[in-house]
């Protein structure tokens, strides 16, 4: 057996060794909650996340949210404590969490003594973690040993209410698209730093006046309202529904300010439902058909100084254009008639002839003039993902001899449903362009900052042009195709669209898209809207009449019903007009609405809704008899363009 030598000398020598190995620890305890903690190589610097910014509606309701949830956890292997500092802690436990008394939590406490990530509550909310910050337990050095980990999620409060549009958060909450990328500068704050002690799954915050606290990221105020977002997603679905279409999109835009007051895109899913999955309104772009007639007048009144009275050969509905290797056939079969009639009736013919015979020799000057219109700029929308439309050019390899009739009325160009809708909205706002936008303010703490946006605004023609094609989009609600939107209690102007989405594919059926775009009420412009419906069931109707302009209907009403009463003139009342007397409509009617006319001959109001036609009647000085209630002309004595007689009154029929 070997003996030990100087076991004495040996024990003494152990136990110096380990005296000074808890001296060395203890030291490292205290330099740890001291100022000299970057003395101690192993202590590491960790990035404290900002808590990001909310996103609010115009009226501060909110749309996205982080919702920051919290486990506190006890290591009681680190720290021995007294038991009055034990009972003490309970004591604190359950006077902030409410779900175990002081002796439970004690027991806890007791339970977690060899343990080192004992679960003392899960689900812990912020304010309860503000709570726990004051205790005296979390003061003591390394916080006692509590432990607190932090978790968050982006939520929408409204679920699919705008959801593509607000946007969405990866698992490393870096933004994807929407509002939260596009705003991420601002919504994502300063991330802070900290010393932290590591140890495995947790990191120790050690305190320390050399940390940085995180700084909250800015909330973000959009131009968005949930009332009106509610009003485009229940009219758009209802159509959607009914026609079982492959998807839509409605946007709403206040005309003065070119802010986005709604958007929504709805997608049918595989079960057969709808969910907004896909910002089609900025992103996708389409070929826009009728509604892009009105660049196309607008172009003739600019050059040629063309008039809404001009006629124009319809070829009674049918017409073959040169290198075209099919007719283009009208849903209207009309001759020789009015630029009026023709744009209101939607004469694809009537608007491409005229156009080729203007522009045939000289192509460039009319897509110049598409540029000049700012129709191919990019979309200054605060969204990523807007596409720079797509106008061809003559000397493209893609120009042929049809370019110029087919673009006329809204093929071979892309556009998004957005495109659209900003150009007739600059038509509305009299001529001056004015960028769409979904940022409004953004708030820190109780300070409001300007969101930065571009406040250059300018007009794309003359007032002539648009004082005639104001006349224009009106008489297409008037006597043409939107003529549906004369039983509303305003005036509204606009212009239906019907294109072919496969009209190169031969042998399969066709496909369409219905659109209606306008603004209301026209004499003084508070709204732009755009409603498209995308693929239709034909077997159940695809015209913008039938399949678009409903929706806008039931949109424009339930605004006006909502706040028609700010509106001024025309509709300063918030009422149903079915129970106002002619006299009371007549005191109630500011006459703002002026038409021109041969003062020698009574001017026609057939079509028009009543409060139009007491407008026009009574500026032109005529004494105004109803018969009947309120709605649409029917009829009118003495007939239109009959002579005057002196002191005889026009009877209208309702």
């Amino acid at each position: 057996m070997m003996r030990i030598k100087h076991s004495l000398r040996l024990t003494f020598l152990a136990l110096f060794i380990m005296g000074f190995s808890a001296a060395i620890v203890i030291s490292i305890l205290k330099i740890i909650n001291s100022q000299e903690y970057s003395e101690i190589s192993h202590l590491k610097t960790a990035i404290i996340p900002a808590e990001r910014g909310n996103i609010y509606t115009y009226d501060y309701k909110l749309l996205a949210v982080t919702s920051l949830r919290y486990e506190l956890r006890y290591d009681g292997t680190y720290l021995d404590a007294s038991q009055n500092d034990l009972e003490e802690l309970a004591f604190d436990l359950a006077n902030i969490f409410k779900n175990k008394s002081q002796k439970e939590y004690l027991i806890d406490l007791k339970n977690a003594e060899n343990k080192k990530y004992f679960l003392l509550k899960r689900d812990v909310s912020s304010d309860e973690i503000d709570q726990i910050k004051k205790i005296n337990f979390f003061k003591k050095p390394l916080r006692g040993g509590l432990l607190i980990k932090q978790y968050s999620s982006r939520k929408k409060p409204n679920s699919n209410s705008a959801a593509r549009t607000i946007g969405d958060l990866r698992n490393d909450n870096t933004p994807k698209y929407g509002l939260e990328y596009s705003y991420n500068a601002y919504l994502m704050g300063k991330d802070g730093k900290s010393i932290v002690l590591r140890e495995p799954g947790v990191n120790r915050i050690i305190d320390s006046p050399n940390n940085i606290d995180p700084d909250p990221g800015k909330d973000l105020i959009t131009t968005l309202e949930l009332d009106y977002q509610d009003i485009l997603e229940k009219s758009l679905l209802r159509q959607l529904e009914k026609y079982d279409a492959d998807f839509g999109t409605a946007i709403l835009m206040a005309v003065k300010t070119g802010q986005i007051k709604a958007i929504t895109n709805l997608k049918k899913t595989q079960k057969n439902t709808y969910a907004d999955i896909e910002n089609f309104a900025v992103t996708r772009q389409i070929e826009p058909g009728s509604t892009f007639k009105l660049a196309s007048i607008m172009s003739y009144f600019e050059d040629y100084g063309g008039n809404i009275d001009d006629t124009i050969d319809c070829k009674n509905g049918s017409y073959r254009f040169k290198g075209a290797k099919i007719p283009t056939v009208d849903h209207e079969q009309m001759g020789v008639v009015s630029l009026r009639e023709a744009f209101a009736h939607s004469s694809n013919i009537g608007i491409a002839r005229l156009i080729t015979k203007h522009y045939n020799k000289n192509p460039e000057l009319f897509v110049n003039r598409l540029y000049n219109f700012g129709l191919a700029d990019k979309s200054k929308i605060d969204l990523i993902g807007a596409p720079k439309p797509a106008i061809k050019f003559p000397s493209d390899d893609s120009w042929s001899g049809v370019s110029l009739p087919w673009m006329s009325y809204g093929y071979e160009i892309g556009l998004t449903t957005l495109d659209i809708l900003t150009f007739y909205n600059t038509v509305a706002n009299n001529g001056y362009f004015i960028a769409p936008h979904l940022g409004y303010l953004l708030r820190s703490g109780s300070n409001l900052i300007d969101v930065p946006k571009d406040q250059i605004s300018h007009t794309i023609c003359s007032e002539s042009t648009i004082q005639k094609i104001q006349l224009l989009l009106r008489e297409v609600v008037l006597t043409g195709t939107g003529s549906e939107l004369n039983k509303l209690p305003f005036s509204v102007s606009g212009k239906t669209g019907t294109s072919v989405k496969n009209y190169g594919q031969k042998n399969k059926n066709k496909e369409y898209q219905a659109s209606f775009v306008g603004f209301f009420p026209s004499d003084d412009p508070q709204y732009t809207c755009i409603v498209l419906v995308d693929n239709p069931n034909p077997k159940i109707g695809f015209y913008g009449s039938q399949v678009a302009l409903p929706a806008f209907k039931e949109i424009a009403n339930n605004i006006y019903i909502k706040e028609g009463v700010k509106w001024g003139g025309s509709n300063a009342k918030k009422i149903s007009l079915v129970n106002y007397s002619v006299s009371e409509l007549l005191d109630n009617y500011d006459n703002q609405i002026a038409l021109e006319y041969n003062k020698d001959y009574y001017p026609s109001v057939v079509g028009m809704h009543i409060r139009d036609a007491i407008c026009v009647l009574e500026n032109a000085g005529y004494e105004v008899i109803i018969k009947g209630r309120v709605g649409v002309v029917k009829h009118q004595y003495p007939k239109a363009n009959s002579k005057v007689k002196q002191d005889l009154a026009i009877t209208l029929f309702i």
